[in-house]
């Protein structure tokens, strides 16, 4: 349990540091390293601390590259939003996924994910698609590579 605080302390510190010294990636206006790169960027602060404390709500471990491959990935598909889009959420959205997906539990996740797939919906400069997406794609993954996501057959992610 140990090493996913630490893990998630990493992610918060690189989050927060990228928010005040990196300048702010989004896509589309940031064109394919938008896409690559828009999860370091929030919208502002109060964006920035939503997605920390998500993340530090997650009760799994964190697979941190499969995730941000997938959230980019899922970046490039429709999203219908007429604005830049940036922000962590894609990130947390395809890990809690791929945790499901391990398990293969497609309507459970669902069901106890309703309401963070339909209130972002009404919410308006919230990119909801994209977290629909991210969280199918990590689903997808999670349940056809969860034996080869797991390090040494243990039961958690990191």
């Amino acid at each position: 349990m140990m090493k996913y605080s630490l893990a998630k302390a990493i992610v918060s510190v690189v989050l927060a540091v990228s928010y005040f010294a990196a300048p702010q990636f989004a896509f589309p206006g940031g064109g394919v390293f938008g896409h690559l790169f828009y999860p370091l960027s929030h919208a502002n602060v109060f964006h920035l601390l939503a997605n920390v404390l998500c993340l530090w709500m997650i009760p799994c471990g964190l697979h941190l590259c499969s995730a941000w491959v997938v959230a980019v990935a899922c970046s490039f598909l429709p999203c219908f939003l007429g604005e830049d889009t940036c922000g962590f959420s894609g990130v947390l959205f395809a890990i809690v996924g791929m945790s499901w997906g391990r398990v293969k539990l497609f309507r459970e996740m669902l069901w106890r994910n309703k309401w963070w797939i339909v209130i972002p919906m009404f919410v308006p400069h919230v990119n909801a698609l994209l977290h629909v997406w991210c969280l199918l794609g990590g689903f997808l993954v999670g349940y056809i590579w969860r034996d080869n996501l797991l390090p040494n057959g243990t039961k958690d992610w990191i």
